[in-house]
């Protein structure tokens, strides 16, 4: 499901209550990893059955929204081609279709939970209602896993919302093992 598919479909979701700041885990066991999110945020089923994780902001639509999505993946030595083509795959989709306009604004490396990976910020322009968002994207790639974990956000996002994406990502602990019994890195 592409992004604007999923801001399309949350901003309909009704209001909740105000969140705290304390950070909470993740509710879903399934997940190859662990990671602290914001109390008081939704915690959802990745759409359409797909591996992943939503954890939605309270307030008036559009909501903030992470999304931590993990697709299987058996490494087999070339992992940057399998990130180039992973990133380019999920930015291709980010149009929705031709329904919005994404212009990519920064690339970064970033380590997070032990594995190298790429942050990318965009502003995505939705073509139907002309509203734009912010986007933050980290990309990686374990033994087991093509990873991106997202934040996405209004202009009217506070400042404690526009960080949650970057206080979760430092809380990141993978828990899948290889067969040598080392963390999935």
């Amino acid at each position: 499901m592409s992004t604007i598919a999923i801001i399309s479909r949350l901003s309909a979701l009704p209001l909740l209550t105000l969140a705290s700041a304390l950070a909470v885990p993740l509710t879903r066991t399934t997940a190859p990893f662990q990671a602290d999110v914001p109390a008081g945020w939704a915690q959802r089923a990745y759409p359409n059955d797909l591996p992943g994780i939503l954890v939605v902001a309270p307030g008036t639509p559009p909501p903030v929204v992470l999304q931590l999505f993990y697709a299987p993946y058996k490494s087999t030595g070339n992992d940057a081609k399998a990130l180039s083509e992973f990133i380019g795959g999920l930015e291709g989709s980010m149009s929705g279709d031709g329904r919005g306009t994404v212009k990519r604004l920064s690339t970064r490396p970033v380590t997070v939970g032990g594995i190298k990976g790429t942050q990318r910020e965009y502003d995505l322009t939705v073509k139907a209602n002309g509203v734009t968002v912010h986007t933050s994207i980290w990309y990686g790639v374990s033994a087991r896993n093509l990873l991106s974990f997202q934040s996405t956000y209004a202009k009217q996002a506070t400042p404690a919302q526009k960080g949650a994406l970057g206080k979760m990502l430092s809380s990141i602990k993978f828990k899948e093992r290889s067969t040598s019994g080392n963390a999935d890195r």
